[in-house]
């Protein structure tokens, strides 16, 4: 780790003196003067005025005049105030620049992006949110879709694990189904993509999140769960082509992860368990540890498997970015390297994409455009090593003397591994390739400047290899027959979609209208191979045959299509009174015949009270607009071919010789039918003293009926249940977005970015009056997400025997649950739920700039959820396995935490140790804190170069909570921790 960093750090502070030595010659300087006026001409006292791309710059007087020194003649400079629109004007080797700012009202002039269009944000009825590159690229990440972490209200999105190329949970205002993905529909450019995205966020020019049903419902079935809409970046008919760099490299080690019981706490824990067995008196060491284990712990060979299993991570990341063009045509191409070697050995992932779009004016009827996205990823994935080092003994030895594993460390303990097996050379091997080539096209046809006609074309090929190989002496099979396999999946999805958008504005009246069709394909094929005991491990998984045992061949296939036709119209009056209405039908495949197609209607108006004449007499308000919205949703939340039933292979013997058969295995339902969401929304947005505060409070509830859910059957039918339209879930919630513009002058600023997000979720009904699935943990008035267990409310003590006998034959040290049905006996009906889904979430981000330096520093918290904290489920009592490192009870010392450790109890049947591990997983980390910096526009003289900054993030540092040594974002799993990572990045642009 040492010398990585020195590494760094030598390059960093030798980049400046290498970016100077490329620069030419400083230009000859120059002055330039102006005044700076507001639209009624009157001057505005301290705007800020910057040479785009340096820390040169000034401020207005209270006349507002100002006066700069520029190095040469060109450059851009930039005047920014607050209240008013940033606005850039070009040098051109004028001496007098006079600037007029216009109010920053106008910024309701922005174009957002919405299903299948443009609008303006001030003519927006639905809760949409939009998130602009700068604020994408600000932090590095290697998904896009985790920037949007604590910047978006109502958005619950959580990093899965720290292994490289791991995925983020995604959940917009709550889970609404209760068997299907909860995940919202992600565009790139208007068509499917995932929630996994391989872009690079510099390529990325913004994303909007649609949240209401009033913006999704034109996405019909496929926007029952929100909808986020990325915008690629195009080329600009500029006739200047422009280049940009970015890089960063990243060290890591494992954020805050807890130690197991090292040789002296293990050896006591053992010595307790034995006790307890033996009337409260110790035993002799010889009589519960082995020779070889005492020998051991004599001499204190003690191992600390964690420090073998970790390593430091690194994370190299490069893009590259080429755009331009002129009237007619404009384009835009990137590419992009990325490698991450993991905190495990042998753990590696690595992506190289690439981008190329190009739009093309044929004239002025006619626009066409091309675009496509290839990516290329492969990993060599380590399988989780941390479940056996976790409670492997502490008293053994990991090596021989020369080097070589002992593959039984620990001494008379045939079932613990050695955790590090899977690194010995030639046993182990899972390798993941990935392709996939993301491509649209498009033709506009502008009969008029009121009517324009798109048609376009989207395809998704995917080409997804996983071949693996474990040898018997891995840590999955422990000394056993090898196995090895390949799973193979390709997949190609496509769309083609038809819109015709009107657009007419007739005195104080405007109209919008869209009509459009869409037609979407998938398909899947599988294909499985594996088998044991290959013959040689040279040849990994590419000799499957050479399998001698239990060879297995499959394949799949899984076909969809979904046909939609929809239709929008937005009326607008005297640019206040805003109305809009749509409707999307759609026919999925899916479903069973005469219940394929569904209707999803939406309704919305808005109020702009702002362009009242009554609000002129209140100067401190710059924006007000009221919004309600209702409408409904769908989702086929069943896998195709489920409507038909099915068949399932059995085998049986013919004579002597085996044979197989197929048996109905699921029963056919010909009326299943669309799950149906309903949703109200109710918001205000608002802008106070000159804009320097602003922001939006949303209301909404939204009602899922038609649930796809299981329901019992009789088990004379043969079948043990059916699917069916039965159940309701429910979601309320208040989202909150701020900013403030704490501190404007003309060197220093200070802007806070707020989010709050309060979702309360429950199931309202599930089939035919049952209350509660305890399969499942689905229980009517619950959430959609619960533990169902008992509750622990401490430890028996001394002096409570009789109570503890009484209640269900406990005695001290056992631990201690509530009495929930009041009956004053240990039963079934003493268990309880643990909502699994946060009461609120919050993200705050401070952002300085002083200079040419700028600091940001965010806060993500997530408060009020429960999680299954696996550390605290591996406490063993029983001594037979290392344990985690608790306050457990003895006599000596009678604590509530846990129970007395007891040898006569089995790993898996010690009663309700599950209860210790339901813990409040509530935090409040301080995710990011970068500071960056841009080198003098000096250093560059008349180069090529524009601007350069260089920056260093902190990354997952500061986490609090209540857990010890352990970040609750990971959920609770010990497997794959979250990293804490130190990044440098450079921006370059020419």
């Amino acid at each position: 780790m040492k010398h990585i960093l020195q590494n760094q750090m030598k390059f960093w502070l030798m980049l400046p003196l290498l970016v100077a030595t490329m620069a030419s010659a400083i230009a000859q300087g120059i002055l330039v003067k102006g005044k700076v006026t507001d639209e009624q001409g009157a001057g505005l006292p301290g705007v800020t005025v910057i040479l785009k791309g340096t820390s040169t710059g000034t401020a207005t007087d209270l006349d507002g005049i100002y006066s700069l020194s520029l190095p040469s003649g060109t450059g851009t400079l930039v005047f920014s105030y607050v209240g008013y629109l940033t606005q850039e004007v070009p040098v051109n080797n004028r001496a007098n620049i006079q600037v007029k700012l216009a109010s920053n009202s106008k910024v309701l002039d922005e174009v957002v992006v919405v299903g299948y269009g443009t609008m303006k944000k001030s003519d927006v009825t639905g809760a949409i949110t939009t998130v602009k590159t700068e604020e994408l690229t600000a932090i590095p990440t290697t998904n896009a879709l985790r920037a949007l972490q604590g910047k978006v209200s109502g958005l619950d999105v959580t990093q899965n694990n720290g292994q490289p190329g791991s995925s983020v949970g995604i959940v917009l205002r709550g889970n609404r189904s209760l068997r299907a993905d909860n995940q919202p529909l992600v565009l790139v450019d208007g068509i499917q993509y995932g929630s996994f995205v391989d872009i690079n966020p510099s390529d990325i020019a913004s994303i909007e999140v649609l949240k209401d049903v009033a913006s999704t419902a034109i996405y019909g079935t496929r926007g029952a769960n929100g909808v986020i809409i990325i915008t690629t970046k195009k080329g600009s008919a500029t006739g200047k082509t422009n280049l940009t760099f970015n890089s960063y490299v990243s060290t890591y080690e494992k954020g805050k992860y807890p130690r197991m019981m090292n040789g002296e706490e293990y050896y006591n824990l053992k010595r307790e368990a034995y006790r307890t067995t033996n009337n409260g008196d110790y035993r002799r060491d010889e009589d519960i540890f082995q020779i070889t284990e005492l020998d051991y712990y004599k001499t204190k060979q003690f191992e600390n498997w964690q420090d073998y299993i970790f390593h430091t991570g690194m994370l190299q990341n490069y893009e590259l970015n080429l755009s331009g063009g002129n009237e007619k045509t404009i384009f835009s191409v990137s590419g992009g390297f990325q490698k991450d070697k993991g905190l495990l050995l042998n753990d590696v992932f690595s992506r190289v994409n690439g981008k190329v779009s190009v739009d093309h004016k044929l004239n002025d009827m006619f626009r066409v455009g091309v675009s496509g996205i290839y990516t290329y990823k492969t990993q060599d994935k380590r399988d989780n090593p941390l479940n056996m080092a976790n409670k492997i003994l502490p008293i053994a030895k990991a090596f021989e003397d020369d080097g070589k594993i002992i593959l039984f460390p620990a001494p008379g303990y045939s079932a613990q591994f050695n955790p590090l097996a899977d690194e010995q050379p030639g046993v182990f091997v899972n390798n993941i390739v990935d392709k996939r080539l993301f491509s649209s096209a498009y033709l506009d046809v502008k009969f008029s400047e009121s009517l324009l006609f798109k048609t376009s074309v989207g395809l998704d090929i995917r080409d997804f290899r996983n071949g693996y190989f474990r040898g018997h002496n891995t840590v999955a099979n422990v000394g056993r027959k090898s196995i090895s396999g390949v799973d193979m999946n390709n997949t190609m999805n496509y769309t083609w979609e038809n819109t015709l958008n009107y657009n007419k504005t007739v005195g104080e009246h405007s109209i919008q209208g869209l009509l459009g069709t869409s037609t979407l394909g998938f398909n899947t094929e599988v294909f499985r191979s594996s088998g044991d005991n290959q013959a040689s491990p040279v040849t990994s998984f590419y000799d499957l045959n050479s399998n001698t045992a239990t060879k297995v061949i499959g394949s799949g296939l899984k076909e969809s299509q979904i046909a939609s036709f929809f239709g929008r119209v937005n009326y607008k009056f005297k640019d206040r009174y805003i109305f809009q209405a749509s409707l999307r039908t759609d026919g999925s495949s899916v479903l069973a015949e005469g219940s394929k197609w569904g209707y999803f209607p939406a309704v919305s108006a808005a109020w702009r009270l702002i362009e009242e004449p009554f609000m002129a007499s209140l100067p401190a308000v710059n924006d007000l607009k009221m919004r309600v919205s209702w409408g409904r949703s769908g989702n086929a939340a069943i896998d195709p071919y489920a409507t038909l039933g099915g068949l399932s292979l059995s085998g049986y013997a013919f004579g002597s010789s085996p044979a197989f058969g197929y048996y109905p295995s699921v029963i056919r339902n010909s009326s299943l039918t669309w799950e149906t969401t309903s949703t109200w929304n109710a918001g205000l947005d608002f802008g106070l003293f000159s804009n320097r505060l602003t922001g939006s409070v949303e209301f909404y509830q939204s009602r899922t009926s038609d649930l796809l859910l299981p329901s019992l059957l009789p088990p004379s039918t043969g079948f043990p249940d059916r699917i069916e339209n039965i159940g309701q879930t429910q979601n309320r919630g208040v989202e909150v977005t701020l900013t403030t513009h704490n501190i404007e002058s003309t060197n220093f600023r200070w802007t806070t970015d707020w989010t709050y997000s309060l979702n309360r979720e429950k199931i309202l009904a599930l089939n035919n009056g049952v209350t509660r699935n305890e399969a499942n943990n689905w229980f009517v008035g619950s959430p959609t997400r619960v533990f169902y267990d008992y509750k622990k409310v401490g430890i028996w003590q001394l002096g409570e025997e009789e109570a503890a006998t009484a209640f269900g034959g406990f005695k001290p040290g056992d631990i201690k649950v509530a009495d929930l049905n009041g009956n004053g006996i240990f039963d079934t009906e003493d268990r309880t739920t643990f909502s699994r889904v946060p009461k609120y979430s919050f993200g705050v981000n401070n952002t300085f700039e002083y200079r040419s330096f700028d600091l940001s520093v965010f806060v993500y918290g997530r408060i009020g959820q429960f999680i299954n904290y696996e550390y605290n489920t591996a406490y063993k009592p029983n001594a037979l396995e290392n344990s985690s490192m608790v306050d457990y009870w003895t006599p000596e010392n009678p604590t509530n935490a846990f129970p007395r450790p007891n040898s006569s109890y089995s790993t898996n049947n010690y009663l309700l140790q599950s209860t210790v591990g339901y813990v409040d997983g509530s935090f409040v980390k301080i995710r990011d804190i970068s500071l960056g910096y841009n080198l003098p526009n000096s250093l560059f003289g008349t180069s090529k170069v524009a601007n350069i900054r260089l920056y260093s993030t902190l990354q997952n540092y500061f986490v609090f909570s209540n857990l010890k040594d352990y970040d609750p974002e990971r959920g609770g799993d010990l497997s794959f921790p979250l990293n804490k990572q130190i990044i440098f990045g450079v921006n370059v642009g020419f």
